[in-house]
């Protein structure tokens, strides 16, 4: 097994202030290294899009990055041993003028069409809600849920009868039985996802985080750096 980071491909810490990532790159042989390059070189045009359009912000929007700036957070471990690509971290801070999840998305089925994307502690409501739009309904592999009873988890024949699109329904019903998702944004302030919720047997449960998994050419997207929002 080989593994690096990609520092060596100009994905330095300090060349985007404004963007907290990390990456990790195994693969089993040449042929998959190969990938590498071309992807590096997709990654620095949508990093180089998003500093770009952070230093547009007014100084309301970038306040909401706190002290250190950072506009955006992405995590993201490649394992082609395994075809996965595991999303460990994606977050925006403030709005920003690009759709960073579906041009990040984009790029991973151009380079990675023959892997799973897999998100190992998915917790907020946004994310999930992109997922499904441009991907479909992953598999859930197991649910963290927090209940009037305590914290559980859920995997196996207990996730029967849950469904990833079931619980975006549920949420959606939760907060507009609430005044709003948008609401519920505002209240919480920048820095914080909303949650996601289920109607379990005993009453609505909270989701503390859920691990699913997804083919990523479960559908087809245009990868578009200039043109997508």
């Amino acid at each position: 097994m080989n593994e690096s980071n990609y520092d060596d491909q100009g994905l330095s810490k300090g060349r985007w202030p404004c963007i907290d990532h990390s990456f990790q790159f195994i693969w089993p042989g040449e042929v998959d290294l190969a990938r590498k390059g071309p992807f590096c070189n997709d990654i620095v045009r949508l990093f180089d899009g998003i500093q770009k359009a952070f230093s547009h912000l007014g100084a309301d929007d970038r306040a909401c990055c706190g002290q250190d700036e950072v506009a955006v957070e992405i995590f993201l471990k490649i394992d082609l041993e395994k075809k996965e690509v595991i999303l460990d971290r994606l977050f925006k801070y403030c709005d920003l003028d690009v759709h960073i999840f579906t041009e990040l998305l984009a790029i991973l089925q151009r380079h990675f069409p023959d892997c799973y994307l897999v998100v190992p502690t998915l917790q907020g409501y946004e994310l999930a809600k992109e997922i499904q739009r441009f991907l479909g309904s992953p598999e859930i592999e197991c649910i963290y849920i927090k209940a009037d009873g305590g914290e559980t988890l859920l995997m196996g024949e207990l996730l029967q009868g849950i469904g990833f699109k079931e619980i975006l329904v549920g949420t959606e019903r939760h907060y507009l039985e609430r005044g709003g998702a948008e609401k519920r944004r505002q209240e919480l302030g920048p820095g914080r996802e909303l949650s996601m919720y289920h109607q379990g047997p005993d009453g609505e449960e909270e989701i503390l985080w859920m691990q699913v998994r997804i083919g990523l050419l479960r559908s087809s997207l245009p990868g578009s750096f200039e043109t997508a929002k």
